[in-house]
């Protein structure tokens, strides 16, 4: 992958984490958590593959989501213990939205969103903006 398609996928991760605060922010309506849920879903998602590239860049083979997570933490992507168990229940609830809906899950998974993920993918929007391909 070329270092303009890195900073490419830079512009995704920081307009997508910039999307879902704006959501996370919205009154909650069934229309505003689903699209709240959406978001999340897209976010986590070019977080996840941008940390990815980035990391096999750098010589770390990571396939999947969780051990690209894991692959972070190591790297110190994600900072400490507490931050890593919140990205890997970020993966579990992405997972669940993306398979299964349930009144009861999509608001447990949206205040989740609004409470803590929105945060933590916006910090790591920020993260990824300050990582050189080199």
């Amino acid at each position: 992958m070329s270092r303009e398609r890195f900073i490419e996928r830079q512009n995704q991760v920081r307009e997508a984490a910039a999307r879902l605060a704006e959501a996370a922010t919205q009154p909650e309506t069934d229309i505003a958590r689903d699209a709240t849920i959406k978001r999340f879903e897209f976010t986590f998602k070019v977080v996840w593959k941008t940390l990815r590239l980035f990391l096999e860049h750098h010589g770390h083979k990571c396939n999947i989501p969780s051990s690209t997570i894991k692959k972070a933490f190591v790297a110190g992507l994600i900072a400490t213990l507490e931050e890593a168990d919140v990205w890997l229940r970020m993966l579990e609830d992405r997972n669940l939205t993306s398979h299964t809906y349930n009144e009861a899950l999509a608001r447990r998974i949206h205040n989740a969103i609004v409470g803590e993920y929105a945060v933590r993918l916006s910090a790591m929007a920020t993260t990824t903006q300050s990582l050189v391909w080199g």
